[in-house]
């Protein structure tokens, strides 16, 4: 247990600030910083409160998918059905004209019901992309089905909480931070967390010591279909209406947020925290570049771009993440190791011992 709880502190936000030793939350915050100073003092409207309103409701959906993903990824698996999942949900809260709670009930149970569908096939043997990417053409095409095309009324009762704002801050971004929150408290200080970095570190070790894998994956891709379906929620409070593909590009989005935000793609190496200042910076380059009417195809490129050079940033400080990462492992086979040979291993091999 002691060995778990070494590994949960590796994983904090909180460490050394050399540049060597320097954590990629620690990083990526202090880049969305200068990036945030340097947009208000160079673009006025930017500065605007209703620029700075529409910047936050922006953030509020990938910060709950890529929250979700992040535990994922950190058991060295991925979820490609959490964009279908949140088009599923929006369809779902547009489709019904039931109480804002059942639906929000049945929105949920579905985002569970769909998570734990991953996990039970990721736990079966069935390898992580495979399993994901089945699901998400399932999700989709239940999508579809129920709303052929974008439209559909959201219950007034439901569509009121979503869209409050106080100040200028969306009543959805605050409870889409507290959720991240919440979840990084759960990765960080509880035997599951620990778990889940162990079992992301060295699936075989983690089985060596007799820690609970089956279940600890199975709660992180529940985890991840439960925080997709919320995701599509937030997301019901900009298009004001369900959307059968709307969800398509945060699949992408909450991959590479999770990536710059330092977790690492073999698993067992990251922050569920550093999420936000992920999102922060995608969101600010996407929100930049609409101010400056550039066409917008070019954020995809924006991100791109973003994403490889965060990467080089944290392999020149000694601190190899994400895709660099997945050269020298790659995802997870599943009941057995990652194939990487990282600390978290190391911590479970000592658990074992």
């Amino acid at each position: 247990m002691s060995a778990l709880r070494a590994t949960a502190r590796r994983s904090s936000p909180l460490g050394t600030t050399t540049l060597a030793g320097l954590k990629p939350a620690f990083f990526i915050t202090l880049v969305s910083i200068v990036a945030v100073v340097i947009a208000a003092i160079m673009s006025e409207p930017f500065r605007s409160p209703t620029n700075v309103e529409s910047l936050l409701f922006q953030m509020a959906p990938l910060l709950l998918v890529a929250a979700g993903q992040a535990v994922v990824i950190t058991t060295a698996g991925i979820d490609l059905s959490v964009g279908s999942m949140m088009s599923l949900a929006t369809v779902l809260a547009a489709a019904s004209s039931s109480s804002a709670a059942l639906v929000i009930a049945i929105v949920l149970a579905v985002g569970l019901a769909g998570g734990l569908g991953n996990g039970l096939g990721v736990v079966s043997g069935v390898n992580p992309l495979v399993m994901t990417l089945g699901t998400m053409a399932i999700f989709r095409g239940v999508a579809l089905l129920v709303l052929g095309q974008p439209g559909g009324i959201v219950p007034p009762d439901l569509l009121t909480p979503l869209t409050t704002v106080f100040g200028n801050v969306p009543l959805t971004f605050l409870l889409a931070v507290g959720a991240v929150v919440l979840l990084w408290l759960a990765t960080a200080e509880t035997r599951w967390g620990r778990a889940l970095f162990a079992v992301g570190g060295d699936e075989g070790h983690a089985r060596r010591a007799r820690l609970p894998v089956k279940r600890t994956l199975l709660i992180a891709y529940s985890v991840s279909g439960m925080f997709a379906a919320l995701a599509g929620l937030a997301l019901v409070a900009r298009i004001y209406s369900g959307d059968p593909n709307v969800g398509d590009p945060f699949a992408l989005d909450s991959i590479t947020a999770a990536l710059i935000g330092g977790i690492a793609v073999t698993g067992g190496r990251g922050s569920v925290l550093a999420v936000i200042p992920a999102v922060l910076l995608l969101a600010l380059t996407d929100n930049l570049l609409n101010l400056a009417g550039v066409f917008s195809y070019w954020q995809y490129i924006a991100k791109g771009v973003i994403l490889i050079l965060t990467l080089w940033a944290y392999h020149a400080a000694g601190r190899p993440s994400g895709l660099l990462a997945m050269a020298r492992g790659g995802w997870r086979k599943p009941g057995g190791s990652s194939g990487a040979a990282g600390s978290s291993g190391s911590a479970a091999k000592g658990a074992a011992s």
